[in-house]
């Protein structure tokens, strides 16, 4: 059976595409065929998600198995998982995260069986309209990903003898205060009790 999915951004019609494929097929196969269509880095990371009722992810589709040997992962791996493994009547819709910096995905929604042309070399575009999504969403333009040095907000001025009295040293001279002579400089003691005796 060949199988057709709607491929689209969430919250969003300005941009659909058609892709079929055979339930034969794999997700790797399904991958580079959106990676050519959309004219991505195919060198970039990307990952599939089924779904559970309530739209939260529940099991992943990989590029590669990251696991180590003593790891345990339930993540599958697109080029060892076949689409109708995955794609039955109670898993009907995907995501496609295509950048995981920002967490920007596909809605991935199986629209029904294709019936192929002798000419399909599958798997294929059906069609592809809208405006195709930048694959990241990086900008070094952007004033929110700029981040101000704390140096350039340091003012001196800001910083007088009350805030050191507060949060300076604790035989910080005040009036006299023990541990310091009138010009600033550290008292000294002939002893135990003469330092007693000034207290």
């Amino acid at each position: 059976m060949d199988y057709k999915f709607d491929i689209s951004l969430p919250n969003s019609s300005d941009f659909r595409c058609e892709i079929a494929i055979g339930g034969e097929q794999t997700f790797q196969q399904f991958h580079d065929k959106l990676v050519e269509t959309l004219g991505y880095d195919s060198a970039q990371m990307a990952s599939f998600f089924t779904l559970d009722r309530l739209g939260n992810r529940v099991k992943e589709i990989a590029l590669m198995d990251m696991a180590g040997e003593d790891d345990e992962n339930d993540t599958l791996v697109m080029d060892s998982t076949e689409i109708s493994d995955v794609v039955k009547p109670g898993c009907l819709e995907l995501e496609y995260v295509f950048d995981f910096f920002a967490n920007r995905y596909f809605k991935i929604e199986y629209a029904g069986e294709y019936i192929r042309d002798s000419s399909d070399i599958m798997p294929v575009c059906v069609s592809c309209t809208g405006t195709i999504p930048e694959q990241f969403s990086y900008n070094a333009d952007k004033e929110e990903w700029e981040f101000e040095d704390p140096a350039e907000e340091y003012d001196a001025s800001d910083y007088d003898d009350s805030f050191m009295q507060e949060f300076g040293n604790n035989d910080y001279d005040d009036e006299g205060e023990p541990g310091y002579d009138d010009e600033g400089g550290e008292e000294r003691y002939e002893s135990l009790d003469d330092y007693i005796d000034r207290l």
